[in-house]
């Protein structure tokens, strides 16, 4: 009895402390302005990492930090291949349509929608990291300027869309207001307001993206990396998602 009451003394300790920290930790989310001044600096951030080249992509290919998690996205038609695991799902962005595969043989019933499901949720997530700096005028979105050391940063908060509607992020911009990092408000990090650094910008078809992300000290990086204009550069003959 009494190493119960001990163990239930720590866990609530452990409980209180965690609580404590992550209010310490913690910043508050800044108000900042919208308006045109807001606008003109997002769009200068565009310009930068070339939103207009990024928009002439056809094909774009990537492997997030989690091995396995890799991802072929047909951008012209808004379908994905995307692969966890022993899983491959071909999906139609716009409907969820989807044909999902585990060792190449297909999934029907509970075991395709558990795969589907997994599978979008991976994408709303993955294309985020890989995407977000093309996505601050996306539907749903708001902008504002806030005032960071002299410097003028830009706040983005999505109302709508994804699997996590209400989060906002902080971009720190370097000189040419390109993204150096952001702050981040999100519902799945318990710290608020905690930084991570966007860095290893690679140029693809004209566009910029950055490859490496910090999390708490540790680098990881997106790998393979390819845009492409046809299927044929990424090994396949024809549309493998054809019909879907």
């Amino acid at each position: 009895m009494k190493f119960l009451k001990y163990l239930l003394y720590l866990i609530l300790f452990l409980f209180i402390a965690g609580f404590i920290a992550v209010k310490v930790m913690s910043e508050k989310k800044p108000e900042g302005k919208s308006g045109a001044e807001a606008d003109a600096l997002a769009e200068s951030m565009l310009k930068t990492i070339d939103k207009n080249a990024f928009d002439t992509i056809p094909f774009l290919q990537w492997e997030f930090f989690r091995p396995g998690q890799k991802y072929l996205w047909d951008k012209v038609n808004n379908k994905a291949i995307i692969e966890y695991d022993d899983i491959k799902v071909y999906m139609n962005l716009n409907t969820l349509n989807a044909q999902a595969f585990q060792n190449d043989i297909l999934l029907e019933g509970d075991a395709h929608e558990k795969a589907k499901q997994k599978a979008w949720s991976n994408w709303c997530n993955d294309s985020f990291w890989m995407l977000a700096p093309f996505k601050i005028f996306d539907k749903g979105t708001s902008r504002k300027v806030v005032d960071v050391e002299d410097k003028k940063a830009l706040l983005i908060e999505y109302n709508s869309g994804g699997v996590t509607p209400g989060d906002a992020y902080l971009w720190l911009l370097d000189d040419n207001n390109r993204p150096t990092g952001w702050k981040m408000w999100t519902s799945i990090i318990p710290i608020k307001g905690i930084y991570n650094a966007w860095s290893g910008w690679e140029t693809h078809l004209g566009a910029q993206f950055s490859t490496e992300h910090d999390f708490f000290g540790k680098v990881v990086t997106m790998k393979n990396v390819k845009a492409g204009k046809s299927w044929n550069d990424f090994g396949y003959d024809k549309d493998p998602m054809a019909g879907i």
